[in-house]
């Protein structure tokens, strides 16, 4: 399954030993993935509730964060999934596709999506209308997991409404920020969240993509000049504070930067699947998909995670052709009467990184 907030693999990951320099300007990744918070520091070690104020989000009135909002899923045969997703306006919300269909149905009857301001507390609109990215089909590793959510009603006034970055996304810091699970690099995301319930917690870290991939995890190597324009999926991983971390991205595929300074690093869990990663004028960049695993270990260091990107990238037709599907899913803020008018009945999906009890 994938990480709600970010991308986490579940099935074992095999590194590819690479000798010498890399000449290929591609690689198959092999290994385990997955569709929460997990941090850089070994120091914190999660409690029930974990509190460190690091990576707390602000979510006072008028916060950068007041339009992510907690997605709870009333799923087909019963039960519920959680995932988390970002507010576009006109009574949208964007998510994961893996959150809401199997690729081939629906596996969600309806949604509530739960925003939250301090001294406020929670305020919840549900919603039943999902658009799902046409062409997904429910495997862990596609670059076309996204889909946009209405809402039945409107959202609150004070929320904040998100836009679509453009413009080269690799190199530049990003915010990832999810309700999901929570961990270190050195036990994953192993640590409850308190998702479902009133207790829930937005954490937020920063994280910056190498390179891109396309579906069936072929990536593109740092011998790759073009590395950005290659694929739909943003491709991160987790390393130390000033450490490159070895695993996919620097053994496989030749990135090695060093993790970002004072631990502000992290990566996905489960729970975040469908959260943004935002740029720094806090367009949105990309949506959590996927992650690695390794016995059972989901978020550790060195592991990589994908989040399928919707930028609208020069000369990289993946990243446009879903920047141009979120977009067309999204209409001008109608009267609060005519909210309704606007839902698109569509099949959607829940996969990777979400949380189901």
């Amino acid at each position: 399954m994938r990480f709600s907030f970010g991308v986490v693999a579940s099935s074992m990951f095999a590194l590819i030993a690479a000798t010498g320099r890399l000449s290929a300007q591609s690689a198959q990744v092999t290994g385990e993935v997955t569709s929460s918070i997990v941090v850089s520091n070994p120091a914190v070690l999660p409690a029930t509730p974990w509190t460190d104020a690091m990576y707390l989000a602000d979510r006072s009135a008028g916060s950068n964060y007041s339009g992510v909002v907690n997605l709870i899923f009333n799923r087909v045969g019963g039960g519920s999934s959680a995932c988390t997703g970002s507010h576009l306006g006109g009574g949208k919300i964007l998510t994961a596709a893996h959150c809401v269909s199997s690729g081939t149905s629906l596996t969600s009857t309806s949604f509530t999506a739960r925003f939250y301001q301090m001294g406020l507390g929670w305020v919840d609109v549900t919603g039943t209308g999902y658009a799902v990215k046409a062409g997904y089909n429910g495997a862990v590793v596609q670059d076309n997991d996204v889909a946009v959510l209405t809402l039945s009603g409107p959202a609150p006034a004070w929320a904040r409404t998100y836009s679509l970055a453009s413009g080269s996304i690799l190199g530049q810091t990003q915010t990832f920020a999810g309700y999901g699970l929570v961990g270190n690099g050195l036990y994953g995301d192993q640590f409850s969240s308190s998702q479902f319930t009133d207790a829930a917690v937005l954490r937020f870290g920063q994280n910056v993509f190498e390179t891109t991939c396309i579906t069936g995890f072929t990536c593109a190597t740092s011998a790759n000049a073009a590395a950005g324009e290659f694929g739909g999926i943003l491709l991160s991983d987790l390393d130390r504070s000033g450490i490159s971390s070895p695993g996919t991205l620097c053994t496989t595929l030749g990135f090695c930067s060093a993790g970002l300074p004072d631990f502000r690093e992290v990566t996905t869990g489960r729970g975040d699947s469908g959260g943004a990663a935002f740029l720094n004028d806090w367009t949105i960049s990309g949506v959590a998909s996927f992650g690695q695993s390794s016995n059972g270990i989901l978020g550790g260091f060195g592991f990589a995670e994908g989040h399928t990107c919707v930028a609208n990238i020069a000369n990289n037709s993946r990243c446009q052709s879903n920047f141009e599907f979120v977009n067309s899913q999204v209409v001008p803020e109608p009267a609060t009467s005519a909210m309704l008018a606007f839902g698109l009945l569509a099949l959607a999906g829940i996969v990777r990184r979400k949380r189901t009890i």
